[in-house]
């Protein structure tokens, strides 16, 4: 795992304790002892290799792999694709955009009819209404 600066350097470490706190992710890195030296570290990302991820289950998915994803109705209409998903602090939100539209859907499970993550392609059942809300 790498903790990566914003300007392309980064360091090579492990996680060493992780919980979760207040709605906040609350992690410990090996060789990073002290509030001081973690403070250097702000605005880094935490990059971990995608094939070092355990499989999900079935039915689960990483969230990261829904971006590049292309949107489609049931009925077979182009909404948009996946550039974002958004923690809302409840269901994540995908974020749809489509030339100069965006389209906010939740990836509620009762949306999603089927993810198809080989072909990059996601078939949603929307109530209706919702796509008039992101105009």
């Amino acid at each position: 795992m790498v903790l990566s600066s914003p300007k392309g350097s980064g360091r090579e470490t492990a996680i060493e304790f992780f919980r979760r706190q207040h709605g906040r992710c609350v992690a410990k890195f090996r060789g990073i002892e002290n509030i001081s030296e973690a403070e250097k570290y702000i605005g880094f990302e935490v990059r971990i290799p995608a094939d070092s991820l355990p499989k999900p289950e079935e039915g689960w998915f990483y969230t990261f792999r829904l971006k590049g994803c292309r949107v489609f109705t049931v009925e077979g209409d182009y909404i948009g694709t996946i550039t974002d998903v958004l923690d809302s602090g409840g269901v994540e939100i995908l974020k749809v955009d489509r030339e100069n539209e965006e389209t906010l859907i939740p990836f509620a499970k009762s949306f999603m009819k089927r993810i198809d993550l080989e072909q990059q392609r996601i078939d949603v059942d929307l109530p209706e209404g919702l796509l008039e809300l992101n105009k």
